[in-house]
């Protein structure tokens, strides 16, 4: 029997055929003078001319290798560059995977940061979509018999003939080896429009997409049908359990006819067991699918908050706020705005309200956290709020997901099937569809900024100009604004909201400074040996005692932070880095924070070869020991790297914390933000001093951030009354008391003034160039060469160094740093200072470079240490 399929061919006319170009943008470290930055140009083959589209992924040549690049341009004139041009070998989507509205924002990161358009391409793209990708072709039923297609051109039947004899389906490497084909992929496209075929792309041996079976209705046993109801009817009788399943599938077809139910909520749902499933499924009473796992049911935090959704109102301030953000989602245009609101004044209520209407009219939302440990909670109260209309899925993206899981999640949000993404810094990249609202939760947090690899940007920064290409509305919200972040606000760049007052009308917690210096307490320090004071003893002995909850907050993690010899005053140094390493005790260790260089505990000096070593500093493990020491009854959760390193470790332990099986939560800056535990009454911070004495231009905001932000997890519930206690021996110092103030305002004019007088941003954008190398001597010549090729000073900006940084090696590499400071004022753009950059760095590439010593650039830096 011949079967007609239809294959897609190119038809080319004479007249339609004009030489055409491509510019590629490609994942390479930048090169200044090689001019690409934007992309490289190549031509298109004939074959290819109807399926190169701009914003496709495309199989270019490059030197000896093949590399992966988006299509970011075309154009019929012929390129005006002396090399030859050489053609791309394929494309590789049928379908382009960046419209050009993200090609123009990505272009925009490139040209700001002084990276390369291809490095911010690969960054936005998922696991399953990047070069290393491996793609397998399987023939469908319908290919069985070749000879009975007609419609192939002699090439398609060629390839589809090598598919079907591979049962098994076989890889597109060795499909284009076996046909001698490099052009694969615009005939592997039509093939696969025509049914014929199935493209499968396996992420890699580490990945999985988790999966599960969903339940519906058979087709003939629609709702309010007399087919079901006579069904129903004998089911009562006989079955009953069976009749529950099907009266489950009904109830949720009436409430959300688009969402089938997974199975094992199904059963539970219906009483019923995997046997009664089972039955009701062999009399074809219903259809099951698999289909990807949500990623927001897969990490999911149990919601432990007895409060009525339906009940919760929103304050005046939070009405004021809605209100002025939806005037500017309706207008269509572009606005940012700053919502500072204290800690637990509701500004996740502010959040849902604008995203539940953004939601309705069927656009979409990005929600950014700083933390993974912020997600579970977020998720857990976006899920219960937005219930109250219709449900909108969540797409989560952070680095703890697997890489099937971001995949999933990513192209759940590239087709429109999810409208609402929340994730961690690298969500920004999320391929929202009719993206209207951006919302930058705790906008303070330099985790926003990428540091350690390209592209080095700012998410908070990359989500305004994103929202301002697309006509969005971004919301930043923070009780500890940034420093820049307010000023734009006051300099009327973003609008300004306040909320003032907590919700529930819950009082700010009183704050108390315990002064680590006085002889009481170095006279029970000696005596007790233990990290906290005989005050913050007692005020957890009485929370104990009430059973409500406890915060400890530790910024240093591990047993102790050095360990020093007496004789010769040496501490044990890393050998890849200039830091001194931390003492793990659960496994006896010295571990480096930076490289990750472990060594079992030393027992003599290796400077000097004494015995007599001790321990210096205090890490959260310590903390923890001090903690069984003086309540050996209480429950501790540790809430630190080292504790949330396994998936799922965050829920675990917020959920014990949340419930009350865990007395006490012990952490890092985890435990700072965002979580909101209503139990919680009592906070201790055991040492203030630890951000203070780094020397860095933002220590003191930092600091004040920290303090007021983990101040914030006392007090929150209207019943309980919340007490913070600081432990310091800078009781004095003017970030410290403004924290215990609450006083956001003196405290950003304090600052201010200082950065002014030093030019500090917001004033200036702080650039930061940087030199590594194997050979500190080589690295240093580096950086002194390049000095030479950009003046120190000129009168839109100033260069300090080059010199070496405070860890002036890290990851077995010397460093050295010219850092620049951009004025504002005079250098509005940034458009003077990224041209002096680029061409003293092009004049260095073509004069010094050297495969030994690396050269990165880093806008925005957030630290000079």
């Amino acid at each position: 029997m011949w079967q007609r399929v239809k294959v897609k061919t190119p038809v080319l006319r004479p007249e339609s055929r004009p030489i055409r170009f491509g510019v590629v943008a490609l994942s390479l470290p930048f090169k200044f003078h090689s001019g690409g930055a934007e992309g490289l140009t190549y031509s298109i083959p004939e074959e290819l001319i109807e399926h190169a589209r701009i914003g496709s992924r495309v199989l270019v040549p490059l030197g000896k290798r093949e590399k992966t690049g988006v299509l970011v341009s075309l154009t019929g004139e012929t390129p005006s560059i002396k090399t030859k041009v050489r053609p791309i070998t394929d494309v590789l989507d049928a379908a382009p995977v960046f419209d050009e509205a993200f090609l123009k924002w990505t272009k925009w990161l490139a040209m700001y940061y002084l990276t390369s358009w291809g490095e911010v391409l690969a960054a936005a793209l998922p696991e399953g979509l990047k070069p290393e990708t491996k793609a397998r072709v399987v023939a469908t039923e319908l290919a069985k018999d070749v000879r009975n297609i007609t419609d192939l051109t002699t090439r398609q039947a060629e390839i589809l003939g090598t598919i079907v004899k591979h049962a098994d389906g076989i890889s597109i490497d060795r499909l284009a080896k076996v046909t001698n084909t490099k052009s694969l992929y615009a005939t592997l496209h039509a093939l696969e429009d025509a049914g014929l075929i199935r493209i499968e792309r396996a992420l890699s041996k580490h990945a999985s997409i988790k999966k599960e079976t969903v339940v519906e209705l058979a087709p003939h046993l629609t709702v309010g049908s007399d087919a079901l109801a006579e069904i129903l009817n004998e089911l009562e009788k006989k079955a009953p359990r069976q009749a529950n399943i099907l009266l489950a599938l009904v109830q949720q077809a009436q409430m959300e006819p688009d969402k089938p139910l997974a199975a094992p909520l199904l059963i539970k749902k219906a009483g019923a067991s995997q046997s009664t499933f089972k039955a009701v499924l062999e009399k074809g009473y219903i259809l099951t699918t698999r289909r990807e796992k949500s990623a927001s049911d897969i990490h999911a935090f149990p919601s432990t908050s007895d409060d009525d959704i339906s009940k919760i109102a929103l304050t005046l301030e939070q009405q004021i706020a809605v209100s002025t953000i939806s005037k500017a989602l309706e207008s269509g245009k572009s606005k940012t705005f700053l919502l500072h609101g204290i800690t637990g004044s509701g500004k996740t209520e502010v959040y849902i309200s604008l995203a539940r209407q953004v939601l309705a009219e069927g656009n979409g939302v990005l929600i950014l956290v700083p933390e993974i440990a912020l997600t579970p909670q977020l998720i857990d109260r976006f899920k219960r709020r937005l219930s109250l209309s219709s449900d909108a899925e969540i797409a989560v993206l952070h680095s703890r997901m697997s890489l099937g899981e971001r995949s999933a999640a990513w192209r759940s949000l590239a087709l429109g099937r999810t409208k609402l993404a929340i994730g961690a810094r690298s969500a920004v990249f999320a391929p929202v569809q009719n993206l209207k609202l951006i919302i930058v939760d705790e906008e303070h947090e330099a985790t926003y900024k990428q540091f350690d690899k390209s592209p080095r940007y700012h998410a908070r920064d990359a989500a305004v100009a994103r929202a301002a290409m697309l006509s969005a509305v971004t919301v930043l919200g923070s009780a500890t604004p940034s420093v820049e972040s307010y000023y734009n606000a006051r300099e009327g760049k973003y609008e300004l909201l306040h909320l003032t007052k907590r919700a529930k009308h819950a009082a700010l917690p009183t704050v108390k400074t315990l002064d680590l210096r006085t002889a009481e307490n170095r006279r029970d320090f000696a005596k007790a040996k233990i990290a906290l004071t005989p005050e913050l003893r007692e005020a957890m002995r009485i929370r104990l005692e009430r059973k409500e909850g406890i915060v400890l907050f530790q910024n240093r993690r591990g047993y102790a932070t050095y360990m020093e010899c007496r004789n010769c005053g040496n501490p044990e140094i890393c050998k890849n880095c200039s830091v001194t390493l931390t003492y793990h005790r659960a496994k006896d260790q010295l571990r480096c924070h930076y490289c990750g260089f472990v060594t079992p505990r030393h027992t003599t000096c290796s400077t000097c070869g004494s015995d007599a070593l001790r321990f210096g500093g205090t890490g959260t493990q310590r903390v923890e020991d001090d903690i069984a020491k003086a309540f050996p009854d209480a429950k501790i959760v540790r809430m630190d790297l080292d504790t949330t390193s396994r998936k799922g470790s965050y829920q675990k332990i917020l959920a014990a914390f949340a419930s009350g099986e865990a007395d006490i939560l012990l952490g890092t800056q985890m435990v700072a933000k965002g979580l909101d535990f209503p139990r919680v009454t009592l906070v201790g911070v055991i040492s203030a001093d630890t951000s203070l004495n780094i020397p860095d231009f933002r220590s003191s905001e930092r600091t004040f951030q920290l303090l007021t932000q983990v101040s914030g997890r006392a007090g929150r519930s209207l019943e309980l009354a919340g007490e913070v206690l600081i432990q310091t021996l800078q009781p004095a110092n003017a970030a410290i008391e403004m924290a215990v103030a609450h006083n956001y305002e003196a405290f950003f004019e304090s600052e201010m003034k200082d950065r002014e007088s030093l030019h500090y941003p917001p004033f200036s954008r702080l650039i930061l160039i940087e030199f590594r190398g194997l050979h500190e001597a080589a690295t240093k010549e580096h950086a002194l060469k390049f000095a030479t090729l950009f003046p120190e000073r000129a009168s839109f900006y100033e260069r300090m160094g080059p010199a070496p940084p405070a860890i002036a090696k890290l990851r077995g590499e010397f460093r050295w740093h010219l850092i620049i400071k951009d004025f504002k004022k005079q250098d509005p753009n940034g458009e003077k200072i990224r041209r002096l950059i680029t061409g003293a760095i092009d004049e260095y590439q073509k004069r010094f470079a050297s495969p030994h010593v690396k050269v990165t650039v880093d806008v925005d830096v957030q630290g000079i240490g």
